[in-house]
């Protein structure tokens, strides 16, 4: 049974699959994922990565090496609408509110990651496996990686649960931050290594690289962010604001690629650029990425999941990435927790904001490779095989974390707009079950009297069975004052108006209901059965009317929480 089992498993691993049906097999793939994850109250990310797994290298290997590589292209610029958006989130108010406190909280958890992981792995790696020297610097170059922080995973979680306050905040500003202080950290972490390995090193090399590589990225940012504000300020259609604001992104991030510099340090600078220098600009074109950008963070995840390999992995390199892992997970909680704690920022931040750091990818790997390549053999390979390893961990463990500190800050569902509200609230909040209705007999003052003791602008008429047969207007009721020395003789059939074909149901959802308005453009919907009895009515007014106390109910909350 299991070679049968095996077998199987081979064929489907040697089947080659061109590259639109593996795309689409991908997507599919991920989105199932995240939909059974989320019904266990999982964050769809988490599906997304065991989904690559299942179809990546430790899986089926449907998604081989060369498929990885070919696609890297998709990864890339996944990569950079995620930098994009967070870059989005770096408004100049929120630095001048939190500039300090960011930094401070930046500093501390950056800096006692990489003390805990460089002395952990450092003292029990040379305790297990002896050449301390060769343990010491292995630590001292993880130490520099573990200071990074993945923006993707986290922020994907941020976005689905529609996070705001100063917890979401202050997460974002961090991870925005955090690729400048880790090339910092490294560039000095692999000045030192070389000479306790009894190698020289350039100590030029280790100041000017992470000053080019944070100065040039920031350029490029600038550069296509001038270049887009001026091409979109003649343009108003959406596809053609949609088309320039991708071209840009991907203008930068070949830049970056070409220039060889961090390409999310390019695109974050673009984001942050236009929100401050295009308030209104900046809205339809964020809006419109976000719409765009959800197949291309499935395919980034499910990337994610396929890269890891289980069968590189060896005894010894589990041992330092076990070491690793808990002393970056523990500095990291400690470091946030006093960052924030000596920054005086909220008592959520300070509870919370450990939770929120774990996650590594983009950044972390991208290092990994680079120390590959400065310090080829045991030490370079180990690195790799590690900061793998472990990022496979922290990137399932990560987001559920993240969840957790965001609803223990009660900060899921504030950031919502109106097209939010509509979509999640059925109609059945809102109807009139017992509406000021009008029987097609009634005589005109009966009806008068009605209008006068409601403050209903439409009234539904109805037989007697309750069925609907029209609706009777302020309009139609002004024209019927020309009849009213007729007394009785005017009833509701004469003067009501046809009403909506388009049928409801209380169980549809509001914004199904505000499109039918706006279709007929009406300020009414009645809610009828299938054999047309009213089962209640609605008016435009009082969608309205609920939409805007929730937005201000986010709104007041949010500030409430400093």
């Amino acid at each position: 049974m299991f070679d049968q089992i095996t077998d199987t498993v081979n064929k489907i691993s040697n089947v080659h699959l061109n590259a639109l049906f593996l795309l689409g097999l991908i997507l599919f793939v991920g989105i199932m994922g995240a939909r059974l994850f989320q019904r266990l109250r999982i964050p769809q990310v988490v599906g997304y990565i065991i989904a690559g797994i299942l179809l990546g290298r430790s899986g089926l290997n449907i998604i081989d090496k060369d498929i990885i590589e070919v696609l890297v292209p998709f990864n890339y610029f996944a990569l950079g609408l995620i930098g994009f958006m967070i870059g989005g989130e770096l408004k100049n108010e929120v630095f001048r509110r939190y500039g300090k406190q960011f930094l401070v909280i930046l500093l501390s958890e950056g800096v006692v990651a990489f003390l805990a992981v460089f002395i952990l792995v450092g003292a029990l790696g040379s305790l297990l496996f002896g050449n301390s020297v060769n343990y010491w610097a292995l630590g001292l170059l993880l130490g520099a990686i573990a200071s990074a922080t993945a923006p993707a995973a986290t922020t994907d979680v941020l976005w689905e649960y529609k996070t705001r306050g100063p917890l979401t905040t202050t997460v974002l500003g961090i991870v925005a931050l955090d690729d400048g202080l880790a090339l910092i950290l490294f560039a000095i972490a692999s000045s030192i290594a070389p000479v306790m390995l009894g190698a020289h090193s350039s100590v030029f090399f280790a100041i000017s690289r992470p000053i080019y590589e944070i100065g040039m990225g920031i350029m490029i940012g600038l550069i296509f962010s001038v270049a887009l504000i001026k091409i979109l300020r003649k343009y108003a259609e959406r596809d053609k604001i949609l088309v320039f604001s991708v071209c840009s992104i991907l203008f930068a991030l070949g830049s970056a690629l070409i220039m060889k510099v961090d390409m999310l340090l390019a695109v974050m600078t673009m984001g942050a650029v236009l929100i401050n220098r295009e308030v209104r600009l900046s809205k339809e074109i964020f809006k419109l990425i976000s719409s765009f950008a959800t197949p291309f963070y499935v395919l980034f995840f499910v990337l994610v999941g396929a890269k890891f390999d289980l069968h590189v992995t060896t005894a010894s390199a589990i041992i330092i990435a076990v070491f690793y892992l808990v002393g970056r997970t523990s500095g990291k909680m400690a470091g946030a927790y006093l960052g924030a704690k000596g920054s005086g920022a909220p008592k959520t931040v300070i509870r919370y904001l450990p939770y929120c750091l774990f996650s590594q990818a983009g950044v972390a790997i991208g290092l990994s490779i680079l120390a590959s390549q400065v310090f080829p053999g045991p030490i370079g390979n180990s690195i790799i095989v590690i900061v793998t390893l472990t990022t496979f961990v922290v990137q399932l463990l990560g987001p559920p974390c993240v969840k957790y500190a965001v609803t223990k800050a009660q900060e899921v569902g504030l950031n919502i707009t109106e097209e939010d509200v509509l979509r999640k609230t059925n109609v059945s909040h809102i109807i009139d079950k017992n509406p000021p209705y009008v029987y097609e007999n009634m005589p005109l003052k009966d009806i008068l009297n009605i209008f006068s003791q409601s403050n209903y602008h439409t009234y539904p008429v109805v037989d007697k069975e309750k069925k609907l047969k029209g609706v009777i207007t302020i309009e139609s009721i002004r024209r019927s004052f020309a009849h009213s020395e007729m007394g009785n003789l005017v009833i509701a059939h004469d003067i009501m108006e046809s009403v909506i074909t388009r049928k409801i149901s209380p169980a549809s959802s509001l914004l199904e209901a505000e499109e039918i308005i706006n279709k007929y453009n009406v300020d009414y919907l009645p809610i009828v059965n299938i054999d047309s009895v009213l089962l209640g009515f609605m008016e435009k007014e009082a969608i309205d009317k609920f939409v805007s106390s929730r937005l201000i109910e986010a709104e007041e909350k949010v500030a409430s929480m400093g």
